[in-house]
């Protein structure tokens, strides 16, 4: 396996000389957009380390965007290899592992007449977000990947959205969304119509070996538990004492109760709405909209927001709204941080769904605000920020900030990023939560065209911390 550890960093050395400019949207936040406008291909090869749950691996990865016409697919061909050299052979050993090799295929560029794009989702939005906002199935990438699928586009006075969060949850069904506008002609007001499902939330359950049994409270990873343990139950039947003894001394796990599997179990959850909005303004250098939206979540609460307005000058996009909560309802319930809030565990034994915290949530009423300034040789900030009170409404605040700069070119810090989500909490940043993230990366400069990446990311979700670091050298043609 080191022979083919080293034949591969050859063939990196090789293949980059053919490179040109540098993409890495794997490990970008989510505010980016990977895609090429350029004819040619678009190369960023790496060498490094990265830690997944606390294990090292030594990396190499061949991350291209191969364009075709209109056409584009990204590709991350990654191979890992732990203390022993050995292969991180489940990312490579079946025909999921390969379809998840695929980072995304795209067809044509968002506010095209026909958009497509099939692989990783870093930022869904449907309409004005009172269902579905920054939705992305890349949240939990590289432990988890998702293939999944969004649409948008027009014809006449109709346009569309429409996405699935993973091909490999179709039988479920996983979570799909879709919305459908008309424009009316009445000086631009528009109207819009929105669904989205989670056929199965307790697909959000991480379970790497596939036996029903998730990561958290796996006893024996890599293996299926209840086979094992029928086996250990067999071979230790006549001699309990030496079973106790080995659980005990922490030689064995304690298999003696029969593992808490999610097999079987099944809880949907619907959400529909509706909106509308229109231009009080519409220029090149000003456009001011205002609009209104209402959503249900179907056997819970309604929820609305109006009067909403959105601005737009120069480089700075501003948004305001309204909210009004009914009982059981909360806004951007498909958001950010969805997939981890999506099936969660209490303790060794309870699963609960994002749909169940809603039981018995009082009704609520407050403010949704959103900033966006990008100034392409200095950076880029965005952040918004849902304030909500009610007596019977805990967790009525969520916050996401992301930021970049571009210190300045005499430095050998050549970028900085970082990112924060903490959402449904009763004051942000005084402690970890359910669905918190956050992150950065630095790029600094070590001869042209070769940058030290460092990469380091924290994810709170299950009632533990996950994280991943990176660091890697990354070279660029």
């Amino acid at each position: 396996m080191k022979v083919i550890y080293g034949f591969l960093v050859f063939f990196a050395a090789c293949t980059l000389g053919l490179a040109q400019e540098a993409t890495d949207p794997a490990f970008d936040p989510p505010m980016s957009q990977p895609g090429s406008t350029s004819s040619g291909v678009r190369w960023n090869g790496t060498v490094g380390m990265v830690i997944i749950n606390g294990k090292v691996y030594q990396q190499f990865g061949l991350r291209p965007d191969i364009p075709f016409g209109k056409w584009g697919v990204g590709l991350d061909l990654t191979f890992r290899f732990d203390a022993n050299g050995n292969l991180k052979n489940n990312e490579w050993n079946n025909a999921r592992a390969y379809l998840d090799k695929i980072y995304y295929i795209r067809y044509g560029q968002p506010g095209d007449p026909f958009y497509a794009r099939v692989g990783a989702l870093d930022n869904v939005t449907l309409g004005y977000g009172i269902i579905m906002r920054r939705y992305s199935n890349t949240i939990q990438y590289p432990e988890v990947k998702r293939v999944g699928v969004y649409t948008e586009g027009g014809y006449q006075k109709f346009g569309w959205q429409a996405m699935t969060n993973s091909l490999t949850e179709l039988d479920q069904p996983g979570l799909m969304a879709a919305r459908l506008t008309y424009d009316t002609g009445l000086k631009g007001l528009t109207i819009g119509a929105s669904i989205a499902n989670d056929g199965n939330q307790f697909a959000g359950l991480t379970d790497e070996d596939h036996d029903g049994v998730p990561d958290r409270l796996d006893l024996f990873p890599g293996r299926n538990d209840f086979q094992v343990r029928d086996q250990l139950l067999s071979s230790f039947q006549n001699d309990t004492d030496l079973r106790d003894y080995l659980i005990s001394q922490g030689y064995l796990p304690d298999f003696r109760r029969a593992p808490v599997s999610y097999n079987g179990v099944k809880e949907s959850v619907t959400e529909f709405g509706a909106d509308a909005g229109i231009p009080l303004i519409k220029g090149s250098k000003l456009s001011i909209w205002t609009y209104a939206q209402i959503a249900k979540i179907a056997r819970h609460g309604l929820g609305w927001s109006f009067p909403g307005a959105r601005m737009q000058v120069g480089p700075l996009t501003l948004s305001a709204e309204y909210r009004r909560y009914g009982r059981e309802f909360r806004g951007e319930f498909f958001n950010f941080t969805y997939e981890l809030e999506r099936a969660q565990l209490q303790g060794d034994t309870i699963f609960v769904t994002k749909e169940k915290t809603l039981d018995n949530l009082g009704s609520a009423s407050g403010f949704f605000g959103d900033a966006l300034v990008s100034i392409q040789t200095f950076g880029y900030l965005y952040a918004w920020y849902e304030d909500m009170h009610g007596p019977q409404y805990p967790g009525g605040k969520s916050l996401y900030g992301e930021a970049g700069v571009m210190p300045p070119p005499f430095t050998r810090l050549q970028k900085v990023t970082g990112y924060y989500m903490q959402p449904n909490v009763q004051a942000v940043f005084q402690r970890q939560s359910e669905g918190t993230i956050y992150g950065a990366k630095l790029y600094f400069a070590l001869a042209h065209n070769v940058s030290l990446v460092y990469d380091h990311r924290i994810t709170y979700y299950n009632g533990r911390n996950y994280r991943t670091v990176r660091v890697e050298t990354m070279v660029t043609f």
